[in-house]
């Protein structure tokens, strides 16, 4: 109990007479096992911890005795939960709950289940170089917990100036989080290919300073008896190597060597190598509400009264609109979805990393006639590092609704969308070969004409070549309205566009510099080829590549049809490695005008923000990796420039930095689609 000097849930009017306040209050802690309906998941165990707390601040005559006052409020103190001791509050009383619970659910689930589909990417990478088989433990679990955090808080109270009204103050907020952390430590080892053969035979000719043949045939003849002449020369050389002193050890001998030779070449490989796995999840919705209303005693209902210390009452208020009048209200619930996927290698002093983040985040806010507003903020971003350089691209999506329209009536139409891609790469220096790329990547970014690549790179080459950490970072945005245009060429891709694209967003290849120099050679040479494999009913890269083999042939590029055969033999980007690196490109690209489509479409969405992260994750893909930030960023110029120059421009920036920390410079580039400036 307090003594205070003035309500607690309001000010008294300054012309009243100094009134004592009492205020009461009590607290109570309910905890218990958290229990889950037989049809769930067997494996999830949980705690539930809920805090009640009781308030009521009453008055008292300035002249009564204040133990008196005790006495007689303790024996028939009012409680929120009676409907009639709400009524009976005098001007300034107040009656008030607080409930703040924490309910923790604990499982856990296969690390397998939630990786597998991942593995494609960096396991076709590693598997380039045909060294290392990947391989985990099926079994390996992940804990999982799931924390819902939250509650209400309710006042009635009556109104000084308006003694004849009850105002109810109603507060409501939630969290719900659902986090997960999974790491793995997989093994690497050597398959049995040239590489490890190559080691392993130079070793064992070292070793007993014959061929590995010559070993392998010794050892099976070493059980004949007797011993054929012309080997006893090499058996007595063998064991004086060996320092052994009888014909019947030589052979246990050479076998233990053998295997032990093997052995040790795996663990040499192994000392210098560590592979690791990293996954991440974490989803949190939280709900904000907040009513303030009035009632009179008439109005206040056992229904209405009950709708509010249940917390029920945002969902029910529909049904007392009528019997209240509603002076504040708010109501939002967002949703928040974060993964992450990472991968480490450490080999010997060659280090290589990737890191891949999704993130969208839903918003649902209410007013009081119960329409709504929806927002949708989807992220996607992808951060690799191979020796000394790193790269990183995301995509920006954002969806939103600058009206409230009932829930039944929203459509896309309903929304301002806006979308970005950037892309960072980030040199510790740069030579010629680096140059070219990053003049390649201005080029697909519309920052500098096609053909002027190689001018461009050979300037950037003579600046920046003594210049540390060299960075170029390159931002693509689609405003609102030139989005919104732009919906229905996307939305009605073509296989010649989309074909332009890709070839243009094959990497500079510099065994292949006739075919590979610029985006527009490239396009020349094997825009045909992808254009042949997105028209086929059921097209396969074998045969994309054998088209692609075929023109460069009849364009007398012999040289580079016969890398590009020979692909998996040959180092660097080569198309077939490429697809190799894209196995889902057509399904991807499906999917990417499947999401375009629906943006552009008007169809009803019924207020469910769902949709938006549905129709969102049919396109993010093009955040996920450099060859589809790149295809994405030239197809969208290429979609720009079919519609001129009625919709204004489509605006790319570039910034290059460089130099060491304190003495950091930067340029700044800017182009337009259609029409491009030089550098």
């Amino acid at each position: 109990m307090t003594l205070l000097d003035r309500p607690v849930h309001m000010q008294a009017p300054a012309e009243q007479p100094a009134t004592p306040w009492l205020s009461y209050q009590m607290s109570a802690l309910l905890a218990g096992a958290a229990a889950l309906p037989l049809q769930q998941v067997s494996n999830i165990s949980g705690q539930a911890d809920t805090q009640i707390q009781l308030a009521a601040c009453l008055s008292t005559r300035p002249d009564a005795v204040i133990a008196d006052t005790l006495i007689a409020h303790g024996a028939t103190l009012p409680c929120i939960f009676s409907c009639e001791d709400v009524k009976a509050l005098e001007p300034g009383e107040s009656l008030s709950l607080d409930t703040q619970g924490t309910l923790l659910l604990n499982t856990c689930v296969k690390w397998s289940e939630l990786l597998c589909q991942n593995f494609h990417l960096f396991s076709r990478w590693l598997g380039q170089g045909e060294l290392l088989d990947l391989s985990f433990d099926a079994n390996l679990t992940a804990s999982l917990e799931v924390a819902v955090r939250g509650g209400h808080q309710i006042i009635f109270s009556r109104s000084v100036e308006a003694p004849h009204t009850l105002r109810l103050s109603y507060t409501k907020s939630g969290v719900h989080g659902t986090q997960s952390t999974t790491g793995a430590k997989i093994t690497a080892q050597f398959r049995d290919s040239a590489a490890f053969q190559a080691t392993y035979t130079a070793m064992v000719q070292a070793i007993f300073q014959r061929s590995a043949q010559d070993i392998e045939a010794l050892t099976e003849k070493l059980s004949i008896t007797p011993l054929p002449a012309n080997l006893v020369p090499t058996v007595k050389a063998l064991l004086k190597r060996l320092g052994l002193d009888r014909l019947e050890q030589l052979r246990p001998r050479i076998t233990q060597i053998q295997q032990d030779l093997k052995t040790t070449i795996r663990k040499a490989a192994q000392s210098g190598l560590e592979l690791s796995f990293y996954y991440q999840y974490n989803r949190i919705q939280t709900h904000q509400a907040l009513v303030q209303l009035t009632v009179s005693d008439q109005a206040l209902t056992p229904a209405l009264h009950k709708a509010a210390l249940s917390g029920k009452l945002l969902s029910q208020l529909h049904k007392h609109q009528t019997q209240v009048n509603v002076e504040q209200f708010f109501n939002q619930c967002a949703t928040q979805l974060n993964q992450s996927w990472r991968f480490h290698l450490n080999l010997f002093s060659w280090q290589a990393m990737s890191r891949e983040d999704a993130a969208f985040r839903v918003t649902t806010t209410e007013n009081v006639h119960g329409e709504v507003t929806l927002t949708g903020q989807g992220l996607r971003s992808y951060q690799d590092q191979v020796g000394d350089m790193k790269r990183r691209f995301y995509l920006d999506f954002a969806a939103c609704m600058p009206t409230f329209r009932p829930p039944n009536l929203i459509s896309m139409r309903d929304f301002e969308l806006n979308l970005t891609l950037a892309s960072t790469t980030q040199h510790a220096s740069l030579d010629e070969k680096t140059a070219c790329q990053l003049a390649d990547e201005l080029a697909i970014w519309g920052l500098i004409a096609p053909g002027e690549v190689d001018n461009v790179a050979k300037r950037l080459y003579l600046t920046l070549k003594e210049q540390p950490d060299v960075q170029l970072t390159q931002t693509l945005t689609l405003p609102g309205h030139v989005f919104r245009d732009l919906l229905p060429t996307l939305a009605d891709a073509s296989a010649f566009r989309l074909a332009q694209a890709l070839a243009a967003a094959l990497p500079r290849h510099n065994q292949l510099p006739e075919c590979r120099a610029n985006p527009l050679v490239r396009c020349a040479f094997y825009a045909p080829a992808f254009e042949h494999y997105l028209s086929a009913d059921k097209p396969k890269p074998e045969h994309l590549i054998e088209f692609a083999i075929t023109r460069l042939a009849q364009l007398r590029q012999h040289e580079s049809a016969h890398k590009e055969r020979d692909w998996r033999n040959k180092p660097g980007p080569t198309l077939g490695r490429v697809m190799q690196m894209h196995p889902t490109l057509k399904a991807d690209l499906d999917s990417l005008i499947k999401g375009m489509q629906q943006l552009n479409e008007d169809a009803n969405l019924n207020g469910d923000p769902a949709v938006l992260k549905e129709i969102y994750q049919q396109f993010d893909n093009m955040g996920a990796q450099h060859f589809y930030m790149r295809f994405f960023a030239y197809y969208l110029q290429l979609s720009f420039a079919e519609l001129g120059d009625e919709l204004g421009v489509l605006h790319t920036t570039g910034v290059i930095e460089f130099g060491p920390q304190a003495t950091r410079q930067a340029w700044l580039l800017t182009g337009t689609s259609p029409t491009r400036h030089a550098l």
